[in-house]
């Protein structure tokens, strides 16, 4: 009989590698947005496209650059039928030229309801972004 375990620590992180320290299913979609700055000191307006969506956050592929550690607002158009999602604090947790990724720090029960019903409704097997599972234990 096969074992079905892994034989060292080494293949057993590997085992494990494809789940990220994300808690929430991120959906391949793109939707208008709308970002600013709140602090003055740290001007950033612009506008793009989500390039993935969550409740925790999103990636954004803007037309300007802005810089990691930036609070932004943000106007999100989702493909729900309502008018735009508007979210007042955002983070910018990672960049890379014009793409950046935020942490949406405080949404309320209604965003967080809202965005999840947006999700499940839109994911399928072609919109995610690769095989990993889909939920996790913990």
């Amino acid at each position: 009989m096969r074992k079905s375990f892994p034989e060292s620590p080494k293949q057993a992180r590997a085992a494990y590698s494809s789940l990220d320290k994300r808690y929430t299913e991120r959906l391949a979609i793109s939707c208008q947005v709308r970002y600013k700055g709140d602090i003055p000191s740290q001007p950033h307006a612009g506008q793009g496209l989500t390039k993935d969506i969550s409740v925790s956050g999103c990636k954004i592929i803007s037309d300007r650059p802005v810089t990691r550690g930036t609070l932004l607002s943000l106007t999100i158009d989702l493909p729900d039928g309502e008018g735009p999602l508007c979210l007042t604090s955002a983070h910018v947790v990672w960049v890379s030229g014009c793409q950046f990724s935020v942490r949406f720090m405080q949404l309320s029960q209604d965003q967080r309801k809202r965005l999840q019903a947006c999700i499940w409704k839109n994911i399928s097997h072609t919109t995610v972004h690769d095989q990993r599972p889909r939920f996790r234990l913990v």
